[in-house]
């Protein structure tokens, strides 16, 4: 006996197969949300305070996974006072309670000793401040990861695998990661604190290769533009460096070897400079300079789409989901 399907009847199975296929996929992808640089301006905060700020919406709308702050979370033009730091500690922890995994930047320690702000600090002592009011000071912006590690001696270092998806920071900073402008601390002092954070991060993302039979994709996140064309293209850091100088060579080359060694879809993102771009660098390494630094008022949803092994990551701004550009030409 043949079976004939009417138009209406095919455009109903029609329909239902879309729907699985959309249901289905959203199985398969996980969200997140990176902010950048931010706030830096009264209009910013407005943006991230609840319950009306635009950003504020947008976040809470989506419901990621987690969100990830990249460091800068004020100014670099205002003073680094502990009123200041706890103030916008505030503002970011109302706006995903719990879920919050934020990673240091220049502006928020290294660069809290210039001489040209109202008040100037010792660097030093601002990173011990900034460590313990951000990870060690309720309320926890990570209280609510279950699963959640840190390392050790870096506590700033996080990791979080949810879902089969990897979510890490690593403590790298502007300012050449500390190397340059130190104008209050002891000069050996500080250079030997860079060169353990090194040490340190280059041990974590040996601990995070060693876990990767625990997930299928890798984000990391830090502060720095490590490639940014004017630093690759200046000399290497040494300990007598005062100008800007590359103290990245062996971050860019440590992402290589592990999406090489691991195999599987590992993004590099980071803030630090305004562009917001998003690129292929090599075999299974992404980079996304995320929105933020004035020049894109906005916050960075990720989707991890698991199914896709040629586009692992779907890059979009929650204001402007026309963005990012593709390719960065910073």
């Amino acid at each position: 006996m043949t079976i004939r399907n009417y138009p209406w009847q095919i455009k109903i199975q029609q329909l239902a197969f879309l729907s699985f296929s959309l249901f289905s996929s959203t199985l398969w992808a996980q969200t997140i949300v990176i902010l950048a640089d931010t706030p830096y301006s009264d209009k910013e905060k407005t943006m991230l305070q609840g319950p009306n700020g635009s950003l504020y919406r947008l976040v809470n709308e989506i419901k990621p996974s987690v969100v990830m702050h990249l460091g800068d979370y004020k100014s670099g033009g205002k003073s680094c006072t502990n009123a200041l730091l706890i103030e916008h500690k505030a503002l970011l922890t109302q706006v995903y309670p719990g879920k919050i995994i934020y990673t240091p930047g220049d502006n928020d320690w290294t660069d809290c000793d210039r001489p040209f702000l109202r008040y100037s600090f010792d660097e030093l002592e601002r990173l011990e401040f900034l460590i313990t009011l951000m990870y060690q000071t309720p309320p926890l912006l990570t209280e609510n990861l279950q699963g959640l590690t840190s390392q050790k001696s870096q506590i700033e270092n996080k990791l979080w695998i949810n879902d089969r998806l990897a979510i890490s920071t690593i403590h790298l900073v502007g300012t050449s990661n500390g190397r340059v402008n130190i104008e209050k601390s002891q000069r050996k002092q500080a250079i030997k604190k860079v060169d353990t954070r090194d040490n340190l991060n280059l041990i974590w993302l040996k601990n995070i290769e060693e876990k990767a039979k625990d997930f299928d994709a890798l984000i990391i996140g830090f502060q720095a533009d490590i490639y940014q064309k004017s630093v690759i293209e200046s000399k290497a850091c040494d300990d007598s460096s005062l100008k800007a100088c590359d103290a990245f060579a062996i971050y860019r080359q440590a992402f290589k070897d592990l999406a090489e060694r691991i195999k599987k879809p590992v993004l590099i993102s980071h803030g630090d400079t305004g562009e917001f771009c998003f690129e292929k660098l090599a075999d299974n390494l992404w980079h996304l300079n995320a929105a933020g630094d004035f020049r894109y008022l906005d916050a960075t949803k990720v989707t991890f789409n698991k199914k896709s092994s040629d586009n692992p990551f779907i890059i979009n701004g929650l204001i402007n989901p026309d963005l990012p550009r593709i390719g960065c030409q910073n």
